[in-house]
């Protein structure tokens, strides 16, 4: 008998075996019924007042050991701006990434971060290098500075020259990147011109984001029945703030909250028809990231932010 590709075997004496053991004669006959396509209807039909969904987000989120601040809209900045200071005073915080959103620029994030003491890495692209979350991907190392509207340097320098490693003393080499003098990315790997590591070749703008210790979003829903904030990449909102930073400090809006993930995915498909027409990632964000071994040893902060925040404004 000769045996197809592809083609199984023994297909019937596996599933009666399995049909004996679970205490049946014999291997049912007709496919169970699937009478529902996704949620079933009663579930979609849940309502939630926008009170009810803020308490929802606000229990899952703190179960998951994120901490949670609900603000009045006449009074977000100020609170907002007081919490900020306290998380970052409390976990050290010398740099932050933000995205590039009204919404914080609107609540003077930067101010209240500059306040503590801390440097705002704003996730503004140089025009002239490939945009995350564009179509093209190019290198963004050219050495001319770029300045965000704040005067925060996005970019390195223009006067910052190349040094030879080894004019580089190993043990003062990470001092003297946090002291910010000198790039990292400009430490040749030899004098003979070897090819440089993937870390030089990334953008400056990456190379910034990367010795954040916080990052700081506006999510574009926030799902409550889960506590998941979706997130849609574009040229203004880097991934890489919310997935290369320790800390992740969320701020939405309370109209932002659906009940279900469905209603999120719905709003994010809204109007689309193409899928040229979507960003080019769509991250969803449910507490601090979580990783475990086949020993199921659990990892806090491995694979994302370790210690995460959300500021909720009614």
């Amino acid at each position: 008998m000769t045996i197809k590709p592809g083609q199984i075997q023994g297909r019937d004496s596996f599933i009666a075996n399995i049909s004996s053991r679970l205490g049946r004669k014999s291997p049912d006959a007709v496919a169970p019924e699937h009478p529902y396509r996704g949620a079933p209807a009663f579930y979609k039909e849940i309502e939630r007042t926008t009170e009810e969904k803020i308490q929802l987000f606000t229990d899952n989120w703190t179960a998951l050991t994120g901490k949670v601040l609900v603000v009045e809209a006449a009074e977000a900045e100020e609170k907002l701006g007081v919490w900020l200071q306290q998380i970052v005073e409390e976990l050290q915080v010398k740099r932050a990434s933000r995205w590039e959103h009204a919404g914080l620029i609107g609540l003077n994030v930067d101010g209240a971060l500059s306040a503590a003491g801390v440097e705002v890495v704003p996730w503004i692209l140089d025009p002239s290098a490939a945009q995350e979350g564009g179509p093209a991907s190019t290198d963004m190392s050219g050495s001319s500075g770029t300045v965000g509207p704040d005067s925060t340097v996005l970019a390195d320098q223009a006067d910052v020259q190349p040094i030879e490693a080894d004019s580089v003393d190993p043990s003062k080499l990470e001092a003297t990147a946090d002291s910010g003098p000198i790039e990292l990315s400009s430490v040749h790997t030899d004098k003979q011109g070897a090819a440089p590591s993937n870390w030089q070749q990334r953008s400056r703008l990456l190379q910034r984001t990367e010795r954040c210790e916080m990052g700081i979003i506006w999510p574009d829903y926030a799902v409550a029945n889960t506590s998941t904030l979706v997130l849609q990449c574009s040229p203004e909102h880097g991934r890489s703030v919310s997935l290369l930073t320790d800390i992740l400090f969320a701020v939405f809006r309370a109209d932002q909250l659906v009940t279900r993930m469905g209603e999120a995915f719905q709003q994010v498909t809204n109007g689309k028809h193409d899928a040229s027409q979507y960003a080019s990632s769509l991250n969803l964000i449910t507490g601090p990231s979580r990783s475990a071994d086949i020993e199921n040893d659990l990892t806090i902060g491995i694979h994302g932010p370790g210690k995460v925040y959300a500021v909720i404004i009614k």
